[in-house]
């Protein structure tokens, strides 16, 4: 009973680490420690821009659900914030207590991966329920085997594009995690109310919110695995140019 929820706890975990591994890479490569050139920012630019959109439309729409007073929105936005931290975009807010800040901190989180879904349902040859319940057969099947990356380069370029740029861009900021514990503990006692509840009966609450974690574990299956691969492969090509 406490498999799904723990799955998709994991999942998450996943893509925060990898994300954030991802462009501790990219930035330097792209010479951000102060060494870089003006070619190698651009390019950083360039593959963060859809992940960044995505992520503060995300904060965006998260203030636009919760009725939350926004004074300015940013969507790409490179500079120095007051305190001297480099950020990539902004959505400036009134302040909301928990459960809403939660909300609109960690929407990134929850968006941007169903964002690398969306897109390889629309430009890959897998289908919608493919992707949703994906099967490593299967994405190797219809990625690999079918011609998809050798017959169709430029969609299958856009995709790793986009898919990469939403990785990223799934990363929550310091100020995004700022509600993360209190959520951490809420999500752990409702882990252990799961587990009394299917114990002692069956309930159709405890039925319905594993469920739901089952279907949650289940689409951030493909967002983890390309956060993994992503960070992996950036890892190794940072190798290569420092040696």
């Amino acid at each position: 009973m406490l498999v799904a929820p723990l799955l998709f706890a994991i999942e998450l975990a996943v893509l925060y680490v990898a994300g954030s591994n991802m462009m501790s890479h990219l930035m330097g490569i792209s010479g951000f420690d102060g060494n870089g050139s003006m070619l190698g920012r651009i390019v950083f630019y360039f593959l963060v821009f859809p992940g960044v959109v995505l992520h503060e439309g995300s904060h965006f729409l998260a203030c636009l659900l919760t009725r939350t007073k926004v004074s300015r929105f940013a969507p790409f936005s490179p500079g120095r914030s007051n305190d001297g931290r480099f950020v990539l975009g902004y959505v400036r807010h009134e302040r909301r207590a928990f459960p809403v800040g939660a909300i609109i901190g960690l929407a990134p989180i929850l968006l941007n991966p169903l964002g690398i879904l969306f897109v390889t349902a629309i430009l890959t040859p897998l289908t919608l329920q493919e992707v949703a319940h994906p099967s490593v057969e299967v994405m190797v099947r219809e990625t690999f085997a079918s011609g998809f990356l050798t017959d169709t380069p430029l969609l299958a370029t856009t995709w790793v594009y986009l898919s990469l740029s939403f990785a990223l861009g799934s990363v929550p900021s310091r100020d995004d995690l700022s509600s993360l514990p209190v959520l951490l503990l809420i999500f752990g006692c409702g882990i252990l109310l799961i587990g009394l509840l299917r114990t002692r009966s069956e309930s159709v609450l405890s039925s319905a919110i594993y469920d739901l974690s089952a279907l949650a574990a289940s689409l951030y299956a493909l967002p983890a695995t390309v956060a993994v691969v992503a960070a992996l492969t950036m890892g190794l090509a940072g190798r290569v140019i420092r040696y």
